[in-house]
């Protein structure tokens, strides 16, 4: 991917030591004119799944992605939303980053917020479908329900989300997992196959002919647990940095098993998020794909570069 200069700037990946090590890849080219970005990703992601956006961000800033703990090639330690932060934290630090830029996809967007409220030097963030857990108010008032029939709709969404996440992080027979990476190389739903397999790959950890797919069930449901006790959007809206809302425009695809309306109610919940913006700060639909990092980078690259270019400076508090 060309950089500024015309040149692609290359990755070079970074172990941090400590509690626990964290695995960071890292591109910097001099003299890149725009903030540090630091990227985050998802639940059960790596950082291999930044590379279609790394590769075209680094065009104008230095760009640092990592493998949160428990994730990836980064070592073990509590699965928690403040310990996540505290890696994002660690890689601010370690690299002397100024003002830098906090970009995280759905986990790692709630983690870029969480980071934002603790630290008055970032200077943005951007948060790609970190929403949490569907708000039965919201149901109702965007789908016309009942309260006590959109409580069960939203509760129905948020155990079957988790449940199937937690299935995906079981251990499984090698051959099974080598079979799941040729699904992935397939380029599935129109996302990038070679990147998929690659994140999936880093993932992994074998033993006695399984593997693990880190981090893991324990840590699925740990997580899972801690978001629904937590409102992405009200902390949002309580950040100083500016921050950029962005979202996929397009519907969920079918799922086997998916409770009644499920793509309504994420529906519901995506539009509500969108709505939920602050002066300052700008929400955006990403059309074309369920994950916008990865199957609309070039969208999401330009997005962000305008959203930075029209951010304010960080308030103190």
């Amino acid at each position: 991917m060309p950089s500024a200069t015309g040149a692609a700037v290359p990755p070079r990946d970074t172990a941090l030591a400590g509690a626990p090590e964290l695995a960071v890849r890292r591109r910097e080219r001099p003299g890149a004119p725009g903030a540090p970005v630091v990227l985050v990703h998802g639940l059960g992601g790596t950082l291999e799944e930044w590379e279609p956006l790394a590769a075209l961000l680094a065009a104008r800033h230095p760009v640092y992605s990592l493998d949160l703990r428990g994730h990836g090639r980064s070592g073990d330690a509590d699965p928690t939303l403040a310990g996540c932060a505290a890696d994002v934290a660690r890689v601010v630090d370690h690299f002397g980053l100024r003002r830098p830029v906090v970009v995280g996809h759905e986990l790692g967007g709630v983690v870029a917020l969480v980071c934002a409220a603790r630290r008055a030097d970032v200077a943005a963030v951007v948060n790609l479908g970190g929403f949490g857990r569907p708000d039965p108010a919201v149901v109702a008032e965007h789908l016309g329900m009942a309260p006590d029939q959109a409580a069960v709709h939203a509760a129905a969404v948020h155990r079957f989300t988790v449940e199937q996440t937690a299935e995906l992080f079981a251990p499984m027979p090698a051959a099974t997992f080598e079979r799941a990476l040729d699904a992935c190389r397939g380029d599935p739903l129109g996302l990038p196959g070679a990147v998929l397999a690659a994140t999936a790959r880093r993932a992994a950890a074998t033993a006695d002919q399984l593997v693990f797919p880190r981090p893991g069930t324990r840590a699925v449901r740990a997580l899972f647990a801690e978001l629904a006790e937590r409102d992405p959007l009200d902390l949002a809206e309580r950040v100083a940095a500016p921050v950029l809302t962005l979202a996929a425009a397009d519907p969920p695809p079918p799922m086997p098993g998916a409770p009644a309306r499920f793509a309504d109610i994420v529906a519901a919940h995506t539009a509500h998020a969108l709505a939920r913006s602050r002066p300052g700060s700008r929400v955006g639909a990403v059309a074309g794909t369920r994950v916008p990092h990865l199957g609309r980078p070039e969208a999401v690259a330009e997005l962000i570069e305008e959203f930075l270019a029209g951010a304010e400076p960080p308030r103190r508090r």
